[in-house]
């Protein structure tokens, strides 16, 4: 049987990026996030912070997918609420760096946005008699 990975430093990490959203401490938060997901980690953060302090932070679930762990955590607060994924990676360093954010309140799934197969191939089709 393999051995589980020790990821304690990721759990503080999580735990530690939670908890600044949550109080609206953007610098503390946005110093895990690289440039590239900084962009949708602002708009996911922007819309936690329309939450009434204080914002209760639950973790949902933890994955690993290859090198990579995502995190799905709620913020609340009464009736509202926000659902985000973050997609977490090691650097050489050692450290933890979130590389991507989805907010996926209101959606069913992650998967819930990707165009319908079928209808993609059905479009696909129309625009070309070969397919």
């Amino acid at each position: 049987m393999k051995k589980l990975d020790d990821i304690t430093d990721l759990r503080d990490a999580i735990a530690t990026h939670a908890a600044a959203v949550a109080a609206g401490e953007s610098a503390a938060a946005e110093a895990f996030v690289l440039p590239q997901a900084i962009e949708t980690h602002r708009h996911a953060a922007a819309e936690i912070a329309r939450i009434a302090r204080p914002v209760e932070v639950e973790t949902l679930a933890l994955a690993k997918i290859g090198f990579q762990y995502i995190s799905k955590i709620r913020f609340t607060n009464g009736g509202a609420m926000r659902r985000v994924l973050y997609r977490w990676r090691k650097e050489a360093d050692g450290k933890w760096v979130i590389v991507s954010v989805e907010d996926t309140t209101g959606k069913r799934s992650s998967w819930s946005d990707i165009p319908d197969l079928a209808a993609a191939v059905a479009q696909a089709r129309a625009g070309n008699g070969n397919a």
